[in-house]
């Protein structure tokens, strides 16, 4: 934050200049008429932003002057340790960010310690709960909340006219419209409401992706240009539609008088190699995310996930060329389904890797590659953070088990973003579980040692079963964040005890099962109770997790006791906000599970990259080209489509107060926008 106390004495007194009442609420009664605290308000905010050195909008939010009694509500009646002035400035900023709901809120506000300290809470954020009765329990009057949501639009208002990042105000919520409650998908509003904005999005998308996307043709070419991405978008938003029929059907529809032919259309777009598809498709997704932010989206560090992902399998066999390594197109990878005919070729698949933004924020797609066969993961990931971190800052990236290896996190490391990834279950591992099981711990944390320290960390073996053991850290290296491994409770687990023909047998394992699961539950139970959780919420907070990983685990059998091992879940970071084992023995347990919870808990927006996958199918050209070429760029421009469509659906959200409902599923599904879209893209009049 750029304010201090001088820089704040510098407004009041311009405020004593320019506006000799302020402040005028002084001599109003603002219980039965508060609309003389707007006026405060708009010029305190007038003066702020006219300060060179003030130039971020939640600073003002926390310089702001809320006085609660002037608000009508008795404080000793209610107020019990949270703040009543920071209570008031946190609704302001829900309302300016454009969130309907008190948990947006509270997840942001865990990630901004600086800013919760800033707004006036002294020993931390206030609960949803408190936030809720705030607002919600007749806490405050109707034209009192009133006058916070114009406060805050003036806030928005004269933030844009210093330039100053802030939402705009189309699509800020007016305080006059009451809430619309509850939002269905198949409300005819929301069509409306989308149709208008996907007109919109279009129309400042549209001249991004012809700006950005460009043929290398002849100067006497006679078919314009944005015929082909027209064509394309358009073929994109059809189902099961190649380029020989939809360019056919693209002539009908446009009205543009000459249109390409299929097989001219797929010999220019198989000419874009993959280096120029993924610089036209960061060009256009940097011009998209310079649209965000004018909504304040994407303005801070964002979430991000690594992952890859295969077409469908490619079965023309006929077409196929070896060499003596075997397949000579190493574009093409196999993969040997369990039962099948030796003698028989595998599944074969291109595939993509990409990186996408999670989370709370618009998730779009940054980059993405071409896999090759022998390219590595540390390559893949690398390649990928080179870029994607020139177009937007990632506080983290997360990455699944495939990419639990040493050289990536060195990669993660080099670009400066921390990592969080599912870690493997070797010997040493397992033996940690056991462990933790016989001391009782809820969580646990394991530094590695500085990589370029002599000595070499001590691992957990075998043998510590029958002896005490102590959790100890090691120092951290200065040039790096340190990596450690973090153990939290699997308590969605499942037991997948192999099953036995022998009944004594099955009635042991029944027992075992039993015994298991009671320290499963206990397990849960205390860890709810560490983090003030219900045991329903705390197992959402790590089970959700669980299913996927274990299905890998299962898989592999390693020595160690399976039951302890299912009583818990590794992960790996370098994340800052883990203290290293000797900075916390401290910490409680409550305070330990809460420290790891807040980092822990991210992973599960790791699956917004494995859905994106799915939806970006739905875009996608239809072909059974062999030229990977010509695949990777219907993939890219699929990737451009989708990010179009998560724009649109983020607009969506905003303008009908339905963030909170709609927080981790689309509002405007797919279907809606490639119905709408379809109609809109590819089919203006000619350049």
């Amino acid at each position: 934050m750029t304010a201090t106390p001088a820089t704040e004495q510098a407004v009041l007194d311009a405020l004593s200049a320019s506006h000799r009442e302020w402040p005028y609420s002084d001599n109003h009664d603002t219980v039965n008429d508060p609309w003389p605290l707007a006026w405060d308000a708009a010029a305190f905010i007038e003066e702020w932003f006219a300060h060179s050195e003030h130039n971020d909008l939640e600073e003002a939010i926390c310089y702001l002057p809320l006085n609660p009694w002037k608000f009508g509500y008795d404080i000793t009646t209610w107020h019990d340790k949270k703040e009543p002035q920071a209570l008031l400035r946190a609704h302001l900023l829900r309302i300016v960010k454009g969130w309907s709901g008190e948990t947006n809120l509270i997840e942001y506000l865990e990630d901004e310690p600086e800013l919760v300290e800033s707004l006036g809470f002294e020993d931390g954020c206030a609960s949803k709960s408190t936030l809720w009765r705030v607002w919600n329990d007749s806490r405050l009057e109707l034209d009192h909340k009133r006058v916070i949501w114009t406060i805050g639009q003036v806030l928005v208002n004269v933030a844009r006219e210093n330039d100053v990042p802030a939402p705009e105000e189309v699509f800020h919520p007016d305080p006059s419209v009451d809430d619309p409650g509850d939002v269905e998908q198949d409300d005819s509003t929301v069509r409306d409401r989308t149709i208008a904005n996907t007109r919109e999005v279009w129309e400042h998308a549209k001249p991004m992706l012809t700006e950005n996307y460009s043929l290398s043709r002849g100067d006497n070419a006679e078919v314009h240009e944005n015929a082909f991405w027209e064509s394309h978008a358009y073929m994109g938003s059809r189902a099961e539609m190649y380029a020989e029929d939809g360019t056919r059907n693209f002539a009908a529809e446009t009205t543009r008088d000459r249109v390409q032919t299929g097989s001219t259309h797929r010999h220019h777009i198989q000419k874009i190699n993959p280096e120029e598809a993924r610089q036209m498709h960061r060009d256009t997704t940097e011009a998209l995310i310079e649209r965000a932010r004018r909504d304040s989206e994407l303005v801070g560090g964002v979430l991000a996930s690594i992952d890859i992902t295969k077409s469908n399998p490619y079965r023309e066999n006929t077409e196929l060329e070896f060499d003596e390594d075997g397949l000579a197109n190493t574009w093409l990878l196999g993969y040997k389904e369990k039962g099948k005919d030796e003698d028989d070729l595998p599944d074969l698949h291109f595939q993509w890797a990409s990186i996408q933004i999670v989370g709370l924020d618009v998730p779009l797609v940054l980059d993405a590659i071409p896999v090759s066969r022998g390219l590595s993961r540390a390559a893949i990931v690398d390649e990928l953070l080179s870029k994607a971190t020139d177009m937007i800052d990632i506080e983290m990236v997360m990455m699944d088990r495939e990419f639990a290896h040493d050289p990536v996190k060195d990669v993660c490391e080099d670009r400066g973003v921390y990592y969080l990834n599912p870690g493997m279950m070797h010997t040493s591992e397992r033996a940690t579980c056991t462990r933790l099981r016989r001391q009782g711990k809820l969580v646990h944390i394991e530094q590695e040692e500085d990589s370029s320290s002599d000595n070499t960390p001590a691992r957990t073996t075998l043998t510590d079963f029958t002896e005490e053991s102590t959790e100890t850290g090691v120092e951290a290296g200065q040039d790096a964040p340190a990596r450690k491994s973090v153990y939290v409770p699997a308590m969605k687990a499942k037991r997948t005890a192999d099953d036995s023909d022998d009944e004594e047998q099955e009635s042991k394992q029944e027992d075992e099962s039993q015994d298991s699961n009671e320290y499963r539950e206990g397990l849960l139970s205390d860890f709810a109770e560490a983090t003030e959780e219900d045991e329903e919420s705390a197992g959402r907070m790590f089970g959700d997790l669980i299913e996927e990983i274990r299905e890998e685990e299962e898989e592999r059998r390693l020595p160690g006791n399976d039951e302890d091992t299912r009583l818990y879940l590794l992960f790996e970071t370098n994340h800052p906000d883990l203290q290293p084992p000797d900075d916390s023995e401290s910490l409680s347990e409550v305070e330990k599970a809460h420290m790891v919870s807040r980092i822990i808990r991210k992973y599960k927006y790791r699956w917004g990259i494995e859905n994106g996958f799915k939806q970006i199918k739905r875009f996608r050209v239809r072909t059974m080209s062999m030229k990977f070429e010509y695949r990777f760029f219907n993939f890219l421009y699929a990737c451009t489509m989708y990010n179009a469509w998560r724009l649109v659906d983020l607009l969506v959200k905003l303008e009908l107060l339905a963030d909170s409902e709609f927080r981790f599923k689309p509002l405007v599904t797919a279907d809606l926008f490639l119905t709408i879209a379809k109609d809109y893209a590819g089919l203006d009049p000619p350049d």
